[in-house]
């Protein structure tokens, strides 16, 4: 029924802000950066009169991989839904990104002041091998994984 992910989408209050962070912190390039306003987009989300901007970015190594869509909002659509319903309000649950080095890259995301849960951590994943993973916070509170595979 479903196929590949299509897109994660996190809905972030600063653009501007946001694409400071998966751009120049996390390297992603912008790959589209597009408004959109309506009855489509209106009806879609149940606030009349909403506007959005829309920016997908991505892995510029790997062009197989899901884009990251980051959505700001105006601030009439923020207000004219129900509290934290749909998808006006911030964030997702979590985003995971393949790194080639996790301990190299919490170092520079360190560097860059990005808050983490914790130092990588490895795990025994039963018939699929040996992984690091650690946790970090985009500057809006959204939770991003960083994951290494280190033996097979």
């Amino acid at each position: 029924m479903l196929g590949a992910v299509a897109h994660v989408g996190i809905t972030v209050p600063d653009m501007d802000k946001a694409i400071a962070f998966y751009q120049d912190v996390l390297g992603l390039k912008v790959i589209g950066d597009f408004s959109v306003e309506g009855e489509e987009i209106s009806d879609m989300i149940r606030v009349p009169g909403t506007k959005v901007r829309s920016v997908f970015l991505r892995n510029e190594d790997d062009q197989r991989s899901a884009p990251v869509e980051l959505l700001c909002f105006d601030e009439s659509a923020r207000q004219g839904g129900q509290p934290y319903e749909g998808v006006t309000h911030n964030g997702i649950t979590e985003i995971a990104f393949w790194v080639k080095d996790i301990d190299q890259t919490y170092e520079a995301l360190r560097s860059h002041g990005v808050e983490f849960y914790s130092r990588p951590q490895t795990f025994s994943l039963e018939g699929y091998g040996t992984a690091k993973a650690v946790y970090c916070k985009d500057p809006f509170g959204t939770t991003l994984e960083l994951m290494q595979m280190v033996k097979d």
